[in-house]
């Protein structure tokens, strides 16, 4: 039997599902409010398109399951969002700043790629996004392409009535990487001590202790990297061009990229 709407999505413009199949974690130990409350905010878009006419065609009104599309799309979006970089990844101590890569999205929206990249293109025309696809240069001279760099803009949460609170929101997340850095430090240097007090019981006086300020550095760094690039493409240059300037900025080789290979 077809789904009521006749599409092949399962779609049902009575019945939406506007969450996707891994919500914003909430409460004790979830994420900072800002980003359930956006979400929440953001669902009445479906059932009022003219409150978000960005995502509305200027003929004629978004189709029911774009805007579910959206609507569960935007979540995902909002679950992997880091605040102090407003870039879809996380800060590490060992790996700098890891993007998330399609395939997590689609996963954690339990929806199709297809209608993914949909939703975000219209994300994109509307300000509310900017997408990179970063390319590097390997030893033998071939280009490949890094993970995308994905930046949620302050357009969006200005559209929810929600600015002054992500100023704010961002200037905790940016105290809570700092602290967190500090606090990892601190547990590694005391571990390595105590190692090091056994082996020189032992005898072994050849241990030396690897430089966690490394992996700090790096992180600082690959942060630094994806906030000039943001800067780049929410004034609408290519992504090449992002790329160029990022590096010019920062003093780094021209085909520098701190992503992965996606």
């Amino acid at each position: 039997m077809s789904a009521p709407s006749g599409n092949r999505c399962g779609h049902d413009p009575r019945q939406p599902k506007l969450s996707p199949a891994h919500p914003i974690r909430k409460g004790k130990g979830g994420l900072p409010r800002i980003l359930s409350l956006a979400a929440e905010r953001a669902k009445a878009w479906y059932f009022h398109p003219k409150k978000c006419p960005l995502l509305s065609h200027p003929n004629r009104q978004t189709r029911s399951e774009r805007r579910e599309a959206c609507q569960i799309v935007l979540e995902t979006i909002l679950s992997h969002l880091d605040l102090a970089s407003m870039c879809l990844g996380v800060p590490t101590p060992a790996s700098g700043f890891i993007d998330i890569d399609m395939r997590t999205i689609v996963r954690d929206s339990g929806i199709g790629q297809r209608r993914i990249e949909r939703a975000i293109a219209l994300f994109k025309e509307a300000g509310f996004m900017k997408v990179t696809q970063p390319r590097t240069q390997n030893e033998e001279g071939d280009y490949f392409g890094c993970r995308a760099i994905r930046v949620v803009t302050d357009t969006l949460f200005e559209w929810l009535g929600l600015g002054p609170m992500l100023q704010r929101e961002r200037e905790k997340a940016s105290e809570r990487l700092r602290r967190k850095a500090q606090k990892l430090n601190r547990k590694l240097s005391d571990f390595m001590g105590r190692m090091r007090d056994t082996l020189k019981k032992a005898g072994r006086m050849l241990f030396q202790q690897p430089s966690f300020q490394t992996d700090e550095k790096r992180m600082e760094e690959t942060r630094r990297w994806n906030m000039a690039c943001a800067k780049y493409m929410i004034a609408g240059f290519d992504p090449d061009e992002c790329r160029c300037r990022t590096n010019a900025e920062l003093g780094l080789p021209v085909g520098y990229s701190p992503g992965r290979r996606a």
